[in-house]
């Protein structure tokens, strides 16, 4: 150990350093024991990980995948008639608008696709003397009948 340097001739002797207690606030510390201990029951725990199931796993995940492909499909199809319907009816609009304010002697306009057939109504008053067999038929001619009741 160092010894502490002579005294000057006529001094008294030089006394040797004292420690000093430097005050250190007592943190928590690590439990070095609990530490290790939980490491190895994660590296246990890390072992384990290829013995989860995941094919299992993945068939459930794509099963509801397609269970819910099939219920948006679905829904999307009822979106597409409801549109289908919609446009339908909206393309009748100026039809009807057109219809609804003609004089009674006005030819009416059909909306397209309708053949115009000899015995149709051409004029709104002649809408008003149709009678329900003379309605039926103009809607549904025999030979349409027919090929229903033999499709049925």
């Amino acid at each position: 150990m160092n010894q502490p340097p002579p005294a000057p001739p006529g001094q008294p002797p030089i006394p040797p350093p004292q420690p000093v207690a430097i005050p250190v606030p007592m943190l928590p510390q690590p439990d070095f024991i609990r530490l290790s201990e939980g490491l190895l029951t994660v590296a246990r725990e890390i072992a384990l990980i290829p013995n989860v199931p995941v094919q299992g796993i993945l068939n459930a995940i794509m099963a509801s995948l397609h269970r819910i492909e099939g219920e948006v499909a679905a829904g999307l199809r009822t979106v597409e008639r409801r549109l289908d319907r919609i446009e339908t009816q909206l393309t009748l609009v100026p039809i009807r608008i057109y219809n609804a304010n003609v004089n009674s002697s006005t030819n009416i306009m059909y909306p397209p696709g309708i053949n115009v057939v000899p015995g149709m109504p051409l004029t709104r008053m002649e809408i008003h003397t149709i009678t329900c067999t003379a309605g039926f038929l103009y809607l549904y001619p025999p030979a349409q009948l027919i090929d229903s009741f033999l499709q049925e």
